[in-house]
């Protein structure tokens, strides 16, 4: 098997590396009770430590009552680490490196601790408002659903025995090729639309999206197309958005 980058998912090498797996899944775990608690201890932060005033906004859980908008902001990188321990444990087949599970986790918590410390300065930030919080928390929700069901589906579709070594070009993987960073880039706006307004969230969709034409897809299609041959051929010919259908 051809040498790989040890910062990337190991393509074709079917395994698992446990210390990988316990170190992504420890680290990610963390997220959302550490953004939450950096929202909320944070001095620039006008939503305060719980429990809010009466009348304010609250959320209850377990007995303990916390300001909604801050639980929600953290609710949505703890959403998003929960779908990360969904994929490398259950739904990811290939092996992570241990490069790759340090490089993700700090990664995504620098991301999500700068939106987060972004958040703290709503009271300030003209282009923030609840009505924005609201609408990029709806979008980051929905998009990470349909990541969620792209990926059973795809899984779905490799367990039936006469599916083994196809492409699958059926549900939300006949919309674009790759569904899931479709998903990614959405949730990726709906995050910053929520925690920073319409500007931050053009920089975070804009993240996702330039690691995905930059980076991520370019690799994958390579390693489909020498996997699967004509079979990616046909499914490029039926779905020719990679990203965003009738734009990319």
């Amino acid at each position: 098997m051809p040498e790989q980058d040890p910062l990337a998912v190991q393509r074709g090498d079917y395994g698992r590396n446990i210390s990988s797996n316990l170190l992504f899944t420890i680290g990610r775990a963390l997220t959302g009770p550490a953004q939450y608690l950096l929202i909320a201890s944070h001095p620039l932060s006008r939503f305060g430590v719980p429990p809010p005033p009466n009348g304010a906004p609250s959320i209850t859980l377990f007995g303990h009552t916390f300001p909604r908008l801050p639980f929600l902001t953290a609710l949505m990188p703890g959403v998003l680490s929960a779908k990360h321990l969904l994929w490398a444990n259950f739904m990811m087949r290939e092996r992570m490196t241990l490069k790759f599970a340090t490089f993700a986790i700090l990664s995504d918590f620098i991301y999500e601790a700068v939106s987060s410390t972004i958040f703290t300065t709503a009271s300030v930030n003209p282009m923030w408002s609840e009505r924005y919080f609201y609408v990029g928390f709806t979008i980051f929700i929905a998009s990470a659903a349909v990541e969620l069901v792209a990926e059973l589906q795809r899984i779905a579709f490799k367990a039936k025995k006469e599916n083994e070594g196809k492409v699958c070009t059926t549900g939300f993987w006949a919309i674009t090729r790759h569904i899931n960073y479709t998903a990614n880039a959405l949730f990726g706006f709906g995050y910053g639309l929520a925690t920073g307004g319409p500007l931050y969230s053009l920089a975070t969709a804009g993240m996702y999206i330039s690691n995905f034409t930059l980076n991520a897809m370019p690799s994958i299609e390579k390693y489909c197309k020498e996997k699967y041959g004509e079979q990616w051929a046909k499914y490029e010919r039926d779905v020719p958005w990679q990203l965003f259908p009738g734009i990319y």
